[in-house]
């Protein structure tokens, strides 16, 4: 589908949801309003029916006072449903934000993953603000956080099985409702984040020594409220008098509240899941009404919705959570902790519960994290017109990476400018004038290998690569409290770089304006040997540079650096570029003109 049908076809779920999203508001008023309406008319007409001792009073009183209560059940659905309606436009209108740069303003950027020492990441803008995670993540669990950010560090990348993840990727680009509702979910768990900790959770599931309760107390649990069924009914056939059962009632909720620190342990979890558990179910199900054909995808699903799996876990603990809200009910909770020892019932449900199901469900917190990761690699293939990479790792003598139309994901797609070149294993020189497009170029080559190696799509009509360790040198800063200049700063990276050659594993280095922190004597020299040193059939490396000098480069075989560049035109007067890879070595400098162009007299 082209991406402007695309965008028209989340337009109009926007419309639509927008339409639902009114029809629901209007309900919730009139429940409302109704609601009101039937607890007034019931409460006087039960009062005036006690009061008078009119009997069709009072049951009229009865009925209004029913149908208040049913109101506020339907009042209840009629909210939650506005919720989920209310979710989904929130991914709708991500999706619409995306096809322009309005993405950039999206809160979730990665920047709490990114690390100081994680230089590529910073480089390419893959973690950060304006980065890749920024655009395309759809995660909002912790996991599917997690697991995003950690993926786009580059440290280990999954290559064995690229091809089931781009099936995966593939399928879920493809279906945009699945997106939408499985998103929309996580948009409403991630508003409860506050009250449910995901990480205790998965710790109390996994974690043998928690959530039992003591041999007595579940021998007490029958004890007691039998002593308690007897007493009453010893009352109602008159053996007894009711001074017995009240204080048997009174001797079982005492206890009940001075032992309440032996059933908190084992249910106190169900306190945050049981704002969360809704919408992991409602997750599940999309999950479960979805039929995939990707073999990733079919082993996700069938894990999770089979009769052992998480869906079935999360429906059984979301009613134990409902029987537990009770406890937000005073009054009703000390009857039933008086009569029953509620909260020694519900421990033991809660043991049974997480002694059947808890590993599956900590598992399924991993899995749906999973499911976030590849969404949001597939949104690329949904905002962008893309293509399957064509990645080899296995061993190689040369390393070579070619493309056709490749372009950057993260340019305005009405403004950006694709290139095609191929590039083998030695050394590349980018030449070109200032604002060009050199640093733009070798980004586009990197962020589309980072896209391929990780399982998504592909920015450009082709890309067929070598897999290769990515080492760039790009935004280096100097590092004042340790003493580190800039240029000493890219020195390291260099270094870094020229340490990991003599492993002799395929590698690509990306350097941007090399040593432009020193005089221009000492960085002719100074690149030129480092260049040297990088240079190798298994070590891809790519220089963009002022200094024309570097353009005759030799390594230390003799063969000479390949040359591009990039070259600014004039029309009437005024300096244009068209940002096109051109061969052989730039011969044009613009610099006294943009001096010129900022008032400067030169």
């Amino acid at each position: 589908m082209e991406k402007g049908s695309m965008k028209e076809t989340f337009v109009s779920m926007d419309e639509r949801l927008k339409e639902e999203h009114s029809l629901v508001q209007k309900k919730i008023s009139t429940i409302s309003t109704l609601r009101v309406i039937s607890f007034l008319a019931g409460a006087a007409l039960f009062i005036i029916g006690v009061a008078d001792a009119l009997a069709w009073a009072g049951i009229l009183g009865g009925i209004f006072l029913l149908v208040f209560i049913y109101l506020v059940k339907k009042h209840s659905d009629a909210y939650y449903a506005d919720e989920i309606i209310k979710s989904k436009l929130q991914s709708v209108e991500g999706y619409i934000k995306r096809f322009t740069d309005e993405w950039r303003k999206f809160p979730d950027t990665g920047s709490e993953f990114v690390e100081k020492e994680d230089t590529v990441s910073l480089d390419l803008d893959l973690l950060g603000d304006n980065s890749l995670y920024q655009m395309i993540s759809v995660a909002h669990t912790k996991k599917g956080k997690n697991k995003l950010a950690t993926l786009m560090k580059l440290e280990s990348t999954d290559i064995e099985h690229l091809g089931r993840r781009n099936d995966a990727v593939g399928e879920l680009a493809s279906k945009k409702d699945f997106l939408v509702d499985f998103e929309s979910a996580g948009i409403r768990l991630e508003s409860n984040k506050k009250k449910f900790k995901e990480e205790e959770f998965i710790n109390y599931c996994k974690d043998e020594s928690k959530g039992c309760l003591p041999a007595w107390a579940k021998i007490v649990r029958f004890v007691f409220p039998a002593i308690m069924i007897i007493a009453i009914l010893l009352w109602a056939i008159d053996v007894i008098t009711y001074g017995v059962p009240l204080v048997m009632f009174l001797v079982i909720l005492s206890f009940s509240w001075l032992t309440k620190t032996v059933t908190d342990r084992v249910m106190m979890p169900l306190y945050g899941i049981g704002y969360g558990v809704e919408d992991y179910l409602s997750m599940l199900r999309v999950m479960e009404n979805e039929e995939f054909t990707s073999e990733h995808l079919i082993e996700i699903k069938e894990k999770n919705c089979d009769d052992n799996g998480a869906l079935v876990a999360f429906s059984k603990l979301k009613k134990i959570a409902q029987a537990y809200n009770i406890s937000f009910n005073p009054l009703f909770h000390q009857i039933l902790s008086g009569l029953f020892l509620w909260d020694y019932h519900l421990a033991y449900l809660m043991e049974k519960w997480k002694k059947r199901y808890g590993k599956n469900v900590s598992e399924c917190f991993d899995d749906i994290g999973t499911l976030e990761e590849l969404m949001s690699l597939a949104v690329v293939g949904v905002v962008r017109d893309t293509n399957w990479a064509r990645i080899d790792a296995s061993e190689c003598e040369v390393v070579r990476v070619s493309f056709e139309d490749l372009y950057h994901p993260l340019i305005n797609q009405e403004k950006v400018i694709s290139n095609s070149a191929a590039l083998d294993g030695g050394i590349t020189i980018i030449t070109g004038s200032n604002m060009s497009g050199k640093t733009t170029f070798l980004r586009t080559i990197a962020i589309n290998l980072a896209l391929a190696y990780m399982g998504a799509p592909i920015c450009g009509k082709s890309l067929c690569a070598n897999y290769m360790k990515i080492f760039t040198s790009m935004r280096v800063m100097d590092d004042v409290a340790n003493g580190i200049s800039t240029f000493y700063a890219e020195i390291l990276r260099i270094k870094a770089m020229a340490e990991y050659k003599e492993k002799n594993l395929p590698m690509l280095c990306l350097i941007d304006e090399i040593f432009k922190g020193t005089n221009s004597a000492d960085r002719i020299v100074g690149a030129t040997e480092a260049i040297k040193q990088l240079s190798g059939d298994k070590c891809m490396t790519v220089v963009s540079t002022h200094d024309f000098e570097l353009c005759s480069i030799k390594d230390d075989n003799g063969k000479p650096a390949v040359n591009y560049h990039f070259q600014e035109y004039y029309k009437d007067d005024e300096l244009m570029f068209d940002y096109k890879l051109k061969d052989g070595r730039c011969t044009t400098t613009n610099a006294i003109k943009l001096l010129k162009m900022a008032g400067f007299s030169v």
